[in-house]
């Protein structure tokens, strides 16, 4: 994939961009994108955007955010996406602490800046005379390469900022694509955040492989699969769990009953006959994703292996990529592999090796990361060892068969007063394989004896949900001798972003979770 000729090729293609947003539907066919894209780059270059310039964009997804990303590309300035981590801080001392030429706003934020100076604009609205502001060179080594400047949110909490290689977008993403085998006939549907450069990694290859795509938010989700038809949605697993939750506390009678009837489907050997018998079967369940979803797709964190074989069993099969930021996607799980407990196999082009202690090392020609302009002390040695290694921070083993178990992150292991080793996320995914939780975390209070388990239950205050969720514990076989250790403790309101146990990327947030559970 090679990101300029992209751009060039856009006229002669037959895809389309459909925007589901304030419940209005439009359609941008992908020669007319490559006309809207020209136009923007011509208006950015008025402006005085040049190469290797940082622009700044703060803005809710829109048609024109993805416009003017691709003008930025054209340009070979680098983009710098503000997240949602963002909120309330964006003034010009962001703009200064991170040497931003021009931002581009949308209009529901123009607001933050009275009077707006000249190197603010919006990208969804008419604007007055606007000039980018003089800065001085960053004199970075690798500045040809450099696309974007996007910050990342994990879940110990605080935000890392990273360089992310144009030749690592260009040579990361076709493995991917391929494996999962998107075409012309495809629909793709996003709606997390387009500062998330997953996000906009998925619509490059949209364009590149020339099918459509599909762009709304979190309040629209629903509302485009029905009316807009996607036959592929990429999601991260809490969504996927809460679809199963919402199946698990519909009427018990029923429940009953369709739960016999995905073995018989199974028994059945052509996919297409058994995709139809369920679409009659479950017609509520499946009238959501709409008529045509054929695949889901899952990323960012492990997904409870029940989800997957829950899936499967009603015939909307979910497939699992792993990645992270740092490297680009590195394993696929296609929806016919039952191990559901495996991230998949990994992609071509990949190596991976193993430290002593399990630690999953990265090595392929190129990264998709150059290296943290923004991180804890000593975290960028740490990542990016050399010999085109990324050292993950993520503890697992490969089968047999190469397929890949994540065992757990190599910082949250914890060591207990009597010498246990435990990787909480081992638990965790015992745990939450319980209906009942919708999230488990698992740390060690200073000072304490016993493990602390905090529980996110679906939903929060059922009595009944907490008996069957002791009773899940006290039952675990893998886990047992650490359960018995372990204090539970039950959460009075569900984790989310409000209430900031969620990280905006729909992670958990475990030292937030920590300080309010911790003391």
């Amino acid at each position: 994939m090679d990101l300029s000729s992209l751009l060039f090729s856009l006229p002669h293609k037959k895809g389309t961009i459909h925007t589901f947003l304030g419940g209005k539907i439009e359609h941008h066919p992908h020669a007319r994108l490559a006309q809207d894209v020209a136009e923007t780059s011509a208006r950015l270059r008025g402006w005085g955007v040049t190469a290797g310039m940082r622009v700044g964009i703060y803005a809710p997804n829109s048609y024109r955010w993805l416009v003017h990303d691709l003008a930025l590309i054209a340009l070979r300035a680098i983009s710098v996406p503000f997240t949602a981590d963002f909120a309330g801080a964006v003034d010009q001392a962001l703009l200064d602490r991170y040497n931003i030429s021009l931002l581009l706003l949308g209009r529901r934020d123009g607001g933050l800046f009275s009077p707006r100076p000249p190197h603010v604009a919006f990208l969804d609205a008419d604007n007055g005379d606007v000039a980018v502001m003089a800065r001085a060179p960053s004199g970075d080594a690798d500045i040809a390469d450099q696309l974007s400047l996007v910050f990342s949110s994990g879940s110990a909490g605080g935000l890392k900022g990273l360089v992310v290689s144009r030749t690592g977008v260009e040579e990361t993403l076709p493995p991917i694509f391929t494996t999962i085998g998107l075409g012309h006939h495809d629909r793709l549907l996003l709606f997390l955040p387009m500062s998330n450069f997953q996000q906009r990694s998925m619509c490059y290859g949209a364009l590149h492989y020339d099918f459509d795509l599909i762009i709304t938010d979190y309040t629209g989700l629903f509302g485009a699969m029905r009316q807009l038809d996607p036959t592929v949605l990429l999601a991260p697993p809490v969504f996927y769990q809460m679809i199963f939750a919402q199946y698990n506390r519909s009427a018990g009678a029923v429940r009953a009953l369709q739960g016999a009837v995905p073995r018989v489907l199974s028994l059945l050997p052509a996919m297409g006959l058994r995709r139809a018998l369920a679409r009659r079967i479950f017609p509520e369940f499946h009238g959501q994703f709409g008529r045509r979803m054929r695949i889901l797709i899952t990323g960012m964190a492990p997904i409870r292996r029940d989800i997957g074989a829950f899936f499967a069993a009603v015939q909307l099969p979910l497939s699992e990529s792993y990645g992270l930021m740092e490297a680009g996607s590195i394993t696929y799980r296609p929806a016919a592999s039952r191990k559901f407990d495996s991230v998949g196999k990994v992609l071509p082009g990949i190596t991976l090796k193993f430290r002593d202690d399990g630690e999953i090392l990265v090595v392929r020609p190129h990264q998709l990361t150059l290296r943290y302009f923004q991180c804890a002390e000593g975290e960028n040695e740490r990542t990016f060892i050399g010999g085109r290694k990324v050292a993950t921070g993520d503890v697992g083993r490969l089968d047999a068969d190469g397929n890949l178990f994540l065992m757990g992150r190599k910082k949250e292991l914890i060591v207990t007063p009597g010498g246990y080793k435990i990787h909480p996320e081992i638990i965790e995914q015992e745990i939450n394989n319980c209906p009942d939780v919708a999230h488990s975390v698992i740390f060690l209070k200073p000072g304490a004896s016993q493990l602390t388990c905090i529980i996110d239950l679906n939903p929060p205050a059922d009595e009944d949900a907490r008996a069957r969720v002791k009773k899940h514990v006290a039952g675990l076989s893998s886990t047992r001798r650490a359960a018995q250790f372990v204090d539970m403790i039950f959460a009075d309101e569900a984790f989310s972003r409000d209430n900031g146990l969620l990280r905006p990327n729909l992670k958990i947030d475990r030292r937030a979770i920590e300080a309010r559970f911790g003391r």
